[in-house]
């Protein structure tokens, strides 16, 4: 998407609390707006409109490690993600990644006593956040499918491992992975204390960074490690909103909610503000883009279409 208004990216319209009575602007700009094509579901595709980057897809590793450390250079990465496994009757299911309240230490501690079995694999790990954690790769390395945390949330594990004589090599580490993860002190007095343990990797978003990031618009709103790198690649301004006004200028930008779940709070904070300004000609368009690829565009000629009701559902 490109061109000038404003471009919100919102989470999948399944995540959101709420209905469009609680949104009257919301409702507006989606019955009387324009329907676009429908996209991609998830951050690849939504930070794929958002974006054009070549060569196609999202070396999400290599993005995060740029944006965290400044040294992804031109070597291939890996993230590998503290992960909670719970064991079910028929199998392992993945409850988690990331985002299980590691401290520092007790990262640094695990990240440790993996590193051996990494290094002599050829891929040294290294943990610069609690939360992410990377294998680094010679560039053009061979690499298997891995499936990004947001397809394998809550699934089977074992459907997601990679398969084949390509694949070998990794479930082994892996495996072995899950062995040290398990017997070490920090996850036994982390069980001990009724806390999630870190027993196992999570392994995706393999490659390096893109040859060319290219945005149709001049300043992202964001917080994101992957829409940050994206957009410090693009050349263009990161910006922060530190309140909950909504700063002027917003005509050549996007913002990125895909964190929020309330429609109410959105409505008072984004959606009727931003609705205003166009009614007004202060933003020449407002296009909402949700992260199961649906997204609408509204303009300010759009509210004479009388014959057009808001929308009454998500």
């Amino acid at each position: 998407m490109s061109g000038s208004g404003c471009i919100l990216l919102l989470p999948a319209r399944a995540l959101l609390r709420g209905d469009l009575s609680d949104a009257p602007a919301l409702a507006r700009a989606l019955g009387r707006g324009d329907a676009l094509e429908e996209g991609e579901a998830g951050e690849l595709g939504q930070l794929g409109r958002l974006f054009d980057i070549l060569p196609l897809g999202l070396p999400a590793a290599a993005l995060s490690r740029q944006h965290d450390c400044g040294d992804a250079g031109d070597q291939a990465w890996l993230r590998a993600d503290p992960a909670f496994l719970q064991p079910e009757m028929n199998g392992v299911r993945l409850m988690a990644v990331g985002e299980l309240g590691l401290r520092a230490e007790e990262s640094e501690a695990l990240a440790k006593a993996l590193m051996p079995m990494f290094g002599e694999a050829g891929m040294p790990l290294t943990a610069p956040s609690p939360t992410r954690w990377y294998l680094q790769l010679e560039k053009g390395s061979k690499l298997p499918a891995f499936s990004p945390p947001e397809m394998a949330l809550g699934d089977d594990y074992g459907q997601h491992l990679p398969h084949g004589e390509e694949g070998r090599r990794w479930r082994a580490l892996l495996n072995e992975a899950q062995v040290v993860l398990h017997n070490h002190p920090v996850n036994q007095a982390r069980v001990a204390q009724g806390r999630t343990p870190a027993n196992a990797l999570w392994v995706w978003g393999g490659g390096a960074l893109p040859d060319q990031v290219v945005s149709g618009v001049g300043s992202l709103y964001s917080s994101e490690p992957l829409a940050c790198a994206l957009a410090q690649l693009a050349g263009i301004g990161i910006e922060r909103i530190e309140s909950d006004t909504l700063p002027d200028g917003l005509d050549d930008c996007a913002i990125d909610l895909r964190g929020a779940r309330s429609l109410e709070a959105l409505e008072s904070a984004v959606f009727a503000p931003l609705m205003e300004r166009v009614a007004k000609g202060k933003l020449g368009a407002l296009t909402v883009d949700f992260g199961d690829g649906s997204a609408w565009s509204y303009r300010r000629s759009f509210g004479m279409r009388f014959w057009k009701r808001p929308a009454s559902s998500l």
